[in-house]
């Protein structure tokens, strides 16, 4: 059996199951979906009138993504957020009322923030500052601010709270499941073959807890973000980072000395600057801005300006890639090789497109496909068009294949990226059947005969066929990082092995070659391309009418995940991760996966 002809029945059924609850959900929804769209035109789209000083009230809805993509009905069920806003249009809105006469102030309501990475926050923060720096006030208020909340809300010129309200800092960690016991009980065999110490993907599949060198790595990645965090947000506050550490810690004895008080804490500790009601907020708000005896603003959705793609002249082009990287075609929320490599291959041919920006954020998936669409990156660069990579939350594992030999890697400091190594795993339930009383036997032709069979397990040839194929996999993962960065084999070796980096590790070590964020690694491109006249054109795959009527009606039932929702249980982890490894369809059941992926920490 040639090793291309591998598991991709393993996962097949899960994919399948999957596949057919979302079939399933969505044609429940078809008639909801109907009336919403009747509520969309008669309640109309049209954009609003901004008034002379005036606020624009910035409500960051849901998870912050790089990428908007069609909602998915499962998402229910594995605690993802339904809700997302696309971080371009956050900065747009910054940007445009910073130089906007008729917006004297901004007004961050922080409390329906979801999900959003260290190196989101850090650039949204960035034009936060900008906005103050333009003589504008900012005002943040939330009845509760978690630690990304408060993040946002450190940059504003006055925090206020409800008086019940609380300043949650918990600092960062990461944190798994390990099946390792419950699969050793139900004795099904976990194959795996993988290179690097540090490639941990596989461990809560074989293990029943983290492994020394995992532990080591995450250690120092979790302990950089929240030094990070402490000495930015208390900066901001005029603070010590090490009192807000200290808060951090000891906060059940701080909390004892203010007899349970949680708003008076942060009071007194200097994290708000008030503690309002609902009606004294109201007033707040009315002074805030011109409105006669209400609160004179405009919100994201009605300020932000749609994009329009530029028609003319020479373009920089921007290619979002979120999420885990597929074989073939695939929705936004997957890079899907063949979709990518189509998307590349007209770029390359388009006379308009003078250079390409990757924006990548993605933990990884298939060796192959991550291949495939580097491969179509070098084939732009072939033709003289400069590609440049600038990484989001996250470009690891095969996020980073994709953009090893790109002319220029931009990441910000807090960006988790490296994870320079390649796994396969193949489970087997030989045994568990044998329990039943069921066995497996027969006969072949040679070694490769059934040998890689879910039922009758994994044969000694095939297992050592598999990992000189992760071997080789891992040389050509680290032969391109070398080229591509012009690095010394032996260099790379050294801080690869599966480990993971932030982005200002990463610069020392080579793997990144500037620190900064989208626009600079655009301004960057066009250097590069002597463009001294440029638009900019984001390119990505369309939204199919079924997914925006989706996205439409989830979004406007305004249906989350509760604090002790789905995503807080067991079974809710299990189906996120079942339905991780159920989409993973490499034809050689080669992975590069970061195991730290967005939303972990």
């Amino acid at each position: 059996m040639s090793i291309a002809s591998v598991l991709g029945k393993v996962f097949s059924g899960i994919s399948r199951a999957f596949a057919f609850a979302r079939v399933t959900l969505a044609n429940l929804l078809v008639v909801l979906i109907v009336v919403l769209v009747v509520m969309v035109f008669v309640s109309g789209t049209g954009r609003v009138e901004v008034s002379q000083g005036s606020a624009l009230l910035l409500e960051a809805d849901g998870a912050i993504v790089e990428q908007a993509g069609g909602q998915d009905p499962l998402a229910l069920l594995t605690g993802a957020s339904f809700r997302e806003t696309p971080l371009r249009d956050i900065l747009s809105a910054i940007d445009k009322a910073r130089g906007d006469d008729r917006v004297d102030a901004l007004v961050l309501d922080t409390s329906p923030l979801g999900y959003v990475a260290p190196a989101q926050l850090e650039v949204i923060g960035n034009a936060l500052e900008a906005f103050r720096g333009g003589g504008k006030t900012i005002l943040a208020k939330s009845d509760f601010y978690n630690r990304d909340q408060y993040y946002l809300a450190s940059f504003a010129d006055e925090v206020v709270m409800h008086p019940l309200g609380e300043v949650a800092l918990t600092g960062y960690g990461t944190y798994r499941n390990y099946y390792g016991g419950l699969l050793d009980k139900l004795k099904v065999n976990i194959h795996v073959f993988r290179v690097g110490t540090y490639k941990s993907f596989v461990e809560p599949y074989t293990s029943t807890g983290m492994s020394e060198a995992a532990r080591q790595a995450n250690r120092a990645m979790v302990d950089r973000l929240w030094s990070s965090f402490a000495e930015r947000v208390a900066a901001n506050r005029g603070l010590e980072a090490a009192r807000l550490v200290a808060y951090a810690d000891q906060y059940d004895d701080l909390l004892r000395d203010t007899g349970g008080d949680t708003a008076r804490l942060a009071l007194d500790y200097g994290l708000v600057d008030q503690l309002l009601d609902s009606e004294a907020l109201s007033k707040r708000l009315n002074e805030l801005t011109a409105g006669e005896n209400s609160f004179a603003h405009v919100t994201l959705g009605g300020y932000v300006d749609p994009y329009l793609p530029p028609l003319f002249g020479t373009s920089v082009a921007v290619v979002p890639l979120t999420g885990t990287i597929v074989m073939g075609d695939a929705p936004r929320g997957f890079i899907g090789a063949d979709t990518v490599a189509r998307l590349l291959a007209d770029l390359r041919d388009d006379p308009q497109v003078g250079a390409v920006v990757l924006r990548i954020d993605s933990g990884g998936g298939s060796a192959f496909a991550s291949e495939q669409i580097r491969a179509e990156v070098a084939r732009i660069q072939n033709q003289g068009i400069p590609v440049v990579v600038s990484m989001a939350g996250t470009a690891a594992s095969g996020g980073y294949w994709i953009a090893a030999t790109a002319d220029e890697i931009w990441a910000a400091p807090t960006t988790v990226t490296g994870s320079i190594g390649i796994f396969a795993i193949v489970p087997t339930f030989e045994e568990t059947l044998a329990e039943l009383g069921v066995n497996r036997d027969g006969v072949g032709t040679g070694p490769f005969v059934g040998a890689l069979d879910p039922i009758g397990g994994v044969g000694d040839a095939m297992a050592r066929a598999l990992q000189s194929n992760v071997e080789y996999g891992y040389r050509r993962f680290v032969d391109l990082v070398a080229a591509g960065r012009g690095l010394a084999s032996e260099h790379v070796e050294a801080i690869a092995q599966g480990r993971v980096w932030l982005g200002v590790d990463a610069r020392e070590h080579g793997l990144v070659d500037q620190l900064g964020h989208l626009d600079e690694a655009i301004a960057s491109a066009a250097a590069l391309a002597d463009l001294d006249r440029y638009q900019i054109r984001y390119v990505e795959e369309p939204l199919s009418t079924q997914e925006i009527l989706m996205r439409q009606f989830l979004d406007g039932i305004g249906l989350e995940p509760t604090a002790g929702g789905p995503h807080r249980t067991l079974g809710g982890v299990l189906l996120r991760e079942l339905g991780q490894l159920g989409s993973l369809n490499d034809p050689q059941h080669l992975y590069a996966l970061c195991e730290t992926c967005p939303g972990r920490y």
